[in-house]
C-alpha cells in the first residue's frame, strides 16, 4: 500500500504560507486553511519482537501492551515518530506546537468491539503507526483511523487539500503511519469480528 505525503507540497505550501491568520488565535490552531498531516509508509518489521507475532484476534476489544515487549528498539521508534512531528513543524511553521522534549509511545491492540468517537487529543502532536494487522476485512474501512478538520467552515471551503470537508482515512495496514496536530479530530472505525490491529500511538511531550 503506497501512501502519500500531502503536507510537504500540496496542502501547506500554497494554502498556509500565503495566507494571513484572522483574529486572535493561540499558536496551536490558526484560523486559515491548511490542514497539517504527515502520511508515510514505514516498515516496522525490524523493530518488532517475537511477542508481536503472537498478537491475534482473541482478547479484549482494547488491550494495552508494554511498549518494550513489542518494540525491540524504542529509541529507534521514537526517532521515527519525531521525524514525522518535525515534518509537520517544517511544513506548517514554528508556531504549530511548542518544542518537543520527548515522545511518549503507547502500544495498543484493537479487536472486535473497539471503536473511538471523533475527538481531539490532549497532546500537541500525535501519531499512529500500524505495526501489524489481520487481513483486510469484508468492509475495508473497518478499523481505519479517520481524521477531520474541526475548525468552523472547513466543510464549506472550496480550496484544495485534506481533509477539506471529508474524512481522511488511514486503513489498518501494517506500515501505515500518520502524524497530525492534536486538535485535529480523530476516530477509529469499529472493528469487525476476527479483526485485530497492533498499533503504536505516540504523543509529543513538551
Amino acid at each position: 500500500m503506497t501512501l502519500t505525503t500531502p503536507t510537504t507540497a500540496q496542502t501547506a505550501a500554497g494554502s498556509v504560507r500565503d495566507r494571513r491568520a484572522c483574529g486572535d488565535t493561540g499558536p496551536a490552531v490558526r484560523q486559515h486553511w491548511g490542514t497539517p498531516v504527515t502520511v508515510v509508509e514505514l516498515d516496522p518489521a525490524a523493530l518488532l519482537s517475537e511477542a508481536a507475532a503472537e498478537v491475534d484476534a482473541d482478547g479484549p476489544a482494547l488491550d494495552l501492551l508494554p511498549p518494550g515487549d513489542i518494540i525491540t528498539d524504542l529509541d529507534a521508534a521514537a526517532a521515527q515518530f519525531r521525524a514525522s512531528f518535525d515534518a509537520l513543524a517544517d511544513t506548517y511553521g514554528p508556531d504549530l506546537a511548542p518544542a518537543i522534549s520527548s515522545v511518549d509511545i503507547q502500544v495498543e491492540v484493537w479487536r472486535h468491539g473497539h471503536d473511538v468517537p471523533a475527538t481531539g487529543h490532549p497532546a500537541d502532536l500525535v501519531a499512529w503507526w500500524v505495526l501489524a494487522a489481520s487481513p483486510a476485512p469484508t468492509h475495508t474501512e473497518s478499523g481505519a483511523i479517520a481524521f477531520a478538520d474541526p475548525r468552523a467552515g472547513s466543510q464549506m471551503t472550496a480550496m484544495p487539500g485534506l481533509p477539506w470537508g471529508r474524512q481522511l482515512m488511514i486503513r489498518p495496514v501494517a506500515g501505515a503511519h500518520v502524524a497530525v496536530p492534536g486538535w485535529l479530530t480523530s476516530s477509529v472505525v469499529p472493528l469487525e469480528h476476527g479483526q485485530y490491529v497492533l498499533v503504536a500511538v505516540a504523543s509529543s511531550v513538551r
